[in-house]
């Protein structure tokens, strides 16, 4: 519990602008579109933390758990956990992540499992649960953690017992423990123990996930094999290359990529640098896929989407403690042009449309409480001149009642709807996706570049809507609602003032917030009808009224009217 606070504590007030890999490999996994990795930060990547709480705090956030996904808007990467020590191991599977490290005080493996969850406003993702991640059990052995993997949503981990680590035989099969525990259960969940995997024990076991099961890639008889664990029971699949067999040394672990096994390998040639060789399984035959030069910064290969990843995390330089990726699709022999990830936030130019909107938002709000009530009583000011108190009471008292109040919220957007409608089946027919995706509003859109359909849907929707208000007092929305738009003291609108406030509605369609000033106007105007003296009132109501001045008009006269 207290290593789940400490980490807590230190996600809420340390930054990551620098960090640097725990040893010679980067902790990392990936499935299905998501990346995770392990990071140490240094103590300038605890920013004030590390001052105002010394360097206990800096050296119990050292370990930070990182994300990237492959459909994000930009390529950036972002901090999800902070660990007080370093991960022992971490695991995926789609969009899960499990990261175990060692437990206090000589304690089990504190071992924590999440998963990412997408933002459909931003298109940017987060993890839950959050605050405090699900605690899962720890082992019922202590010990060395050999192997770990996430299949099924189930975590399997393979441990060399502690008790036996000072034995003569201490790398025998005797000596190790395999079980599994569901990603789901609560911490005082029971592991199950199974067979260990016939494979040779002593030599290393990667453990991945393939067909949906438990697979493991490594020895025997000094030759590389997969073997898989399905229903409690392992089979195993030696590989060969060209009717040969392949040497266990050179395999580096095996992953699945849309249905295809992939074996990594590390080829020595006498005099050349290191290269990577990844080959494709089939029937236990490998195939050549990719061959390329073994980067010199700590790196890693993973699936990632319908593609491998390369990974590597700079250790010096701009980039230092900043991912970079390299794609490597089935029809490449070498990863593609390396991606530079970055934190996700504000990327230049793609942002300028959020301060722009901001200040036209305040202007528009001050220009409505400037200039709205001079616009809305102008035609009334006209028709005071000369007139006596008990005229002027009894012109005001005429005028409130010259048309019924501005329409609510609920119904205006209801109209913005539906004009919005035709401009959205057109995009998503164009785009295709989810059609939920395509209605986010501008004004909380952090990146417009990476957005741009929700963006012709929204200015699509306004053309139309404006088209109808200038052409016919009413759009398509308005006249399923039941809504039209007037002059703010009373009687039709001219075409120029309803242009007027279709160019003034448009901040509002962009940003919707500036139209809950229409709650503090005593008639329900939004700002755009306040600074053109118009108002969007119901139609039933409007007729009603209009009815009855006319049926007043034409009625004859009982006396002088002072008005």
């Amino acid at each position: 519990m207290f290593a789940v606070l400490a980490a807590m504590v230190a996600l809420l007030s340390a930054s990551w602008s620098r960090a640097d890999l725990p040893g010679p490999m980067p902790l990392s996994a990936a499935g299905d579109g998501h990346l995770w990795w392990v990071v140490r930060a240094d103590a300038q990547s605890t920013g004030n933390a590390a001052s105002t709480a010394g360097g206990d705090v800096a050296a119990a956030t050292g370990y930070a758990l990182m994300h990237h996904a492959v459909d994000e808007p930009r390529p950036t990467e972002r901090l999800v956990m902070r660990f007080p020590r370093e991960p022992d191991a971490i695991a995926a599977d789609g969009c899960r992540v499990v990261v175990a490290t060692p437990g206090e005080r000589g304690a089990g493996a504190f071992i924590v499992s999440m998963f990412a969850v997408k933002n459909e406003a931003t298109g940017l993702w987060f993890t839950v649960p959050q605050g405090i991640p699900r605690v899962l059990p720890s082992p019922p052995v202590a010990g060395e953690l050999r192997a770990m993997a996430v299949a099924g949503d189930v975590l399997f981990a393979i441990i060399r017992v502690r008790e036996a680590l000072g034995s003569a035989n201490a790398n025998g099969p005797a000596e190790l423990w395999f079980g599994s525990v569901a990603c789901e259960s609560g911490a005082a969940a029971q592991w199950t123990k199974h067979a260990l995997p016939d494979l040779d024990m002593s030599e290393p076991v990667r453990l991945f996930a393939r067909g949906g099961a438990l697979a493991a890639e490594g020895a025997r008889d000094g030759r590389a094999a997969f073997a898989d664990f399905r229903d409690g029971k392992w089979s195993v699949e030696p590989l060969a290359r060209a009717g040969a067999g392949i040497d266990a040394r050179t395999a580096l672990g095996g992953m699945e990529i849309s249905g295809r096994s992939v074996l990594v390998e590390r080829a020595l040639i006498a005099g050349e640098a290191p290269r990577v060789r990844l080959g494709l399984v089939r029937d236990g035959q490998v195939q050549p896929w990719a061959d390329f030069e073994e980067p010199t910064q700590p790196w890693s290969v993973a699936p990632f989407g319908a593609s491998a990843t390369l990974l590597e995390v700079p250790t010096e330089g701009v980039d230092r403690g900043h991912a970079v990726v390299r794609g490597i699709s089935f029809s490449q022999g070498e990863p593609l042009a390396a991606i530079s990830l970055a934190p996700p936030g504000f990327v230049s130019g793609s942002w300028i449309h959020l301060p722009i909107l901001g200040v036209l938002s305040v202007a528009l709000v001050l220009a409505a409480v400037i200039f709205g009530s001079e616009a809305y009583l102008e035609g009334r000011m006209r028709s005071l001149h000369g007139k006596t108190p008990e005229q002027v009471l009894k012109l005001v008292e005429s005028l409130e009642r010259s048309r019924p109040r501005g329409a609510s919220l609920g119904r205006r957007g209801a109209a913005m709807a539906i004009d919005l409608l035709p401009g959205l089946i057109v995009v998503w027919a164009i785009v295709g996706g989810r059609p939920g995706n395509l209605l986010q509003i501008p004004a909380f859109l952090p990146d417009l570049g990476a957005n741009l359909p929700a963006i012709w849907v929204f200015a699509s929707g306004w053309v139309f809507a404006s088209l109808g208000d200038i052409c016919f007092g009413r759009s398509l929305g308005k006249w399923i609602v039941g809504l039209r738009v007037i002059r703010s003291t009373g009687g039709p609108a001219s075409a120029g003032r309803r242009a007027l406030r279709s160019l003034a509605s448009a901040i509002a369609v962009a940003s919707p917030v500036v139209m809950l000033l229409s709650m503090l106007h005593p008639r329900s105007d939004g700002p755009a009808e306040m600074l053109t003296g118009t108002a969007v009132v119901d139609a039933r109501a409007y007729a009603a009224l209009e009815s009855a001045r006319s049926t007043a008009a034409d009625a004859p006269s009982g006396g002088n009217d002072p008005v």
